[in-house]
């Protein structure tokens, strides 16, 4: 069917993109349905849309005839995604910030796929939200800035490798490129590249909650000055309570030189130091 451009939408409702919300509306029709095919391959039973905006993705979600959430912070689209809805049961908005929304409310009804346009002010604290939640997702598709994107996908020792990098390669490994935007993409035109990618939630490792917080204290310990050695990143770390003998020693344990840097331990480094410093804390 003939679908009204984002130009058109906002032109009618008079309306622009409120930079404040980080506002840059998908004019990419490609993109658009290569992002809607993403998010049903993986055979989800019910979809959550995150940032619907003016509905140009919601208008294809719906078609699945799948039950759709979308979150939206912005009350002034809600005409369009009202409209959206009156053509469409199966689609229920809410208005309201993601960061505080009940997710786990939606993924327990069944195999939940999450879709969104993230704004650059709140891509950490919702990444780490969609993919701690419990029940998990079936799978996450996010367009993000490209630098945000580099950092997901980054190896050890690279200068993108971080804590966001082991946040997702925790929960999820890594993460699946479905396509590249530029600026000309959206409306208005960021400043910056996007990347669509496809997370996928695993269970972790780390089984036990307590060693699970433990894991993450200890990777914001080595990146917290990324230049330090990890035995002195280690027992400066004011949440571990570790000396350095100790850390030296729980380094030794697993093989790790204590001269090393944190950014260059991979995924399954990190888990091996947690279990050695867990026992040395035990």
């Amino acid at each position: 069917m003939d679908r009204e451009s984002p130009r058109q939408q906002l032109r009618r409702l008079g309306i622009r993109a409120r930079k404040g919300l980080g506002q840059h509306f998908l004019i990419n029709e490609g993109a658009a349905d290569a992002i809607v095919e993403a998010a049903l391959e993986p055979g989800p039973e019910a979809l959550l849309e995150i940032g619907p905006g003016l509905g140009v993705l919601t208008g294809r979600l719906v078609e699945s005839g799948l039950p759709l959430v979308a979150i939206e912070k912005d009350e002034g689209v809600a005409p369009e995604l009202a409209r959206i809805a009156r053509e469409h049961p199966n689609l229920q908005v809410r208005y309201q910030d993601v960061l505080g929304a009940d997710l786990a409310e939606l993924t327990d009804r069944g195999r939940t796929v999450a879709v969104g346009n993230i704004p650059y002010q709140i891509t950490s604290p919702l990444l780490e939200k969609l993919l701690t939640c419990e029940p998990p997702f079936a799978a996450i598709v996010l367009m993000l800035q490209r630098e945000v994107a580099q950092r997901l996908a980054a190896e050890p020792g690279t200068r993108d490798y971080g804590a966001l990098t082991l946040l997702a390669r925790f929960y999820a490994g890594r993460p699946e490129v479905i396509a590249e935007l530029s600026p000309r993409s959206f409306h208005p035109p960021p400043k910056v590249h996007s990347v669509v990618l496809r997370l996928t939630p695993r269970t972790p490792t780390i089984e036990e909650p307590a060693c699970r917080e433990l894991f993450f204290a200890i990777v914001r310990a080595a990146f917290g000055q990324r230049r330090k050695q990890l035995k002195n990143a280690l027992s400066s770390a004011p949440g571990l309570a570790l000396d350095k003998p100790q850390a030296e020693a729980a380094l030794l344990s697993v093989r790790i030189t204590p001269e090393r840097r944190g950014e260059t331990l991979s995924l399954e480094e990190f888990v091996a130091l947690t279990q050695a410093v867990e026992e040395r804390l035990s």
